[in-house]
């Protein structure tokens, strides 16, 4: 039985498939003048496309949370926001503008004193310095303390991974004065505290976001909406999650600040622009907080085993069809890789839209693109009948079919 399933001949093609991918990474990595190319790669996800197409494109609104565009304002305007904000009794307020350091006394008083009139009111803080011998950050910036001792805080920097789009966020972070949440997590507690707790029980660094929404899936209202007196705002925003950031309807204003891509990129090849305002990717977070739809991640581990038998099984079934078609092996076995190929893209894309369940098989696609042309590189090598490859089994270097 163990003679049947262990062939050498397709171990030893297996083993040089995977010698020349982890040649080919160690390439990627250490040769600078390849950074645009790999960068390029880095920033591409098949599920991009399940996010770009196959998302339900329906304008469903989420009525929990609502999006007051900032524009940029001057303190003592915002501070007029946040009282008439706070005086219709949302739930949680979220304020993605950085306070660090004071200015005109007047305007920092006006805004102090607006912020002591909430308890559940988080201000966005950065954070700085990351120490990789301590495990932490050494600093807490972005908000000055006559504002932070009035509100809770949250860091809204996203981490700093080697891909322009925003595909993750941290549910919370150490630092020199302690455990900090992250901005959305932070929110996300002041209104749902066991929603926030399950994010935190799963105990990961970080967490990849479950983009659901563009802004046009929230209530949006702008700083006119909201000064103007002649509205009542209680109705409207009491119980809810009121966001207040940059998210300007006017991309001729200042089309670049606070903007990221991500995967709801209509263009998620060679983008040109950035899609999506921080401010919604905050909104973003937090329905997936609330809601509890989390991305699953198939184990690396799992993979990569999976890859070694996907690259194994199908040199197994080349020597088959060698056998028993040896004038037409080479058209049957390229178009076997194109199906095979175009299999495991609806697979991976299947199992993200329905089941959120991400699964990173680029090793195993890439034994798919190189196997047949590594296993022809292996016959032509071991045809030499030099002393040396004579000494080696002949199972190991030869067809079995021939």
């Amino acid at each position: 039985m163990w003679k049947k399933l262990f062939r050498p001949y397709a171990a030893a093609i297996t083993l040089a498939v995977f010698t020349l991918i982890g040649i080919l990474s160690l390439v990627s990595v250490n040769f600078h003048f390849l950074d645009p190319f790999n960068q390029s790669l880095q920033d591409y996800d098949i599920t991009d496309i399940v996010y770009s197409r196959l998302r339900n494109t329906q304008k469903h609104i989420d009525e929990r949370i609502v999006i007051v565009n900032t524009g940029q304002p001057s303190r003592e305007r915002l501070a007029a926001m946040l009282e008439r904000i706070i005086a219709a009794q949302p739930q949680a307020i979220g304020v993605d503008v950085l306070f660090d350091g004071r200015k005109e006394r007047q305007s920092d008083s006006l805004l102090q004193a607006a912020l002591k009139k909430s308890d559940r009111l988080v201000l966005a803080c950065t954070l700085r310095h990351y120490r990789e011998d301590l495990g932490y950050f050494q600093a807490t910036d972005g908000v000055d303390t006559i504002f932070s001792h009035y509100a809770h805080i949250g860091y809204a920097n996203f981490p700093s991974l080697p891909t322009k789009t925003i595909r993750f966020f941290s549910p919370q972070e150490k630092t020199a004065a302690g455990q900090v949440l992250g901005f959305a997590t932070e929110i996300a507690r002041q209104y749902d505290p066991e929603a926030a707790n399950r994010v935190l029980k799963r105990g990961k660094a970080l967490e990849r976001i479950h983009f659901t929404s563009t802004e046009d899936h929230f209530i949006q209202f702008e700083p006119e909406n909201i000064l103007d007196t002649a509205i009542d705002l209680r109705p409207l925003l009491q119980g809810k999650i009121v966001l207040l950031g940059y998210n300007s309807t006017y991309s001729a204003e200042c089309p670049l600040l606070d903007k990221f891509y991500t995967p709801l990129n209509e263009h998620y090849t060679g983008r040109s622009e950035p899609d999506m305002y921080g401010i919604t990717i905050h909104a973003n977070i937090i329905q997936m907080i609330l809601d509890n739809k989390y991305i699953y991640k198939v184990p690396d581990w799992l993979s990569f085993l999976i890859a070694i038998w996907f690259c194994y099984a199908n040199i197994t079934l080349w020597e088959r069809i060698y056998r028993r078609f040896p004038e037409f092996y080479h058209p049957i076995m390229r178009i076997l890789q194109v199906l095979e190929f175009t299999l495991l893209f609806f697979i991976i894309s299947f199992l993200f839209y329905a089941l959120r369940i991400k699964w990173d098989f680029a090793a195993g696609l890439l034994a798919l693109v190189l196997y047949f042309d590594v296993l022809l590189s292996y016959e032509a090598f071991f045809r030499n009948r030099g002393p040396w490859v004579l000494r080696l089994p002949r199972a190991w270097r030869t067809n079995p079919g021939e």
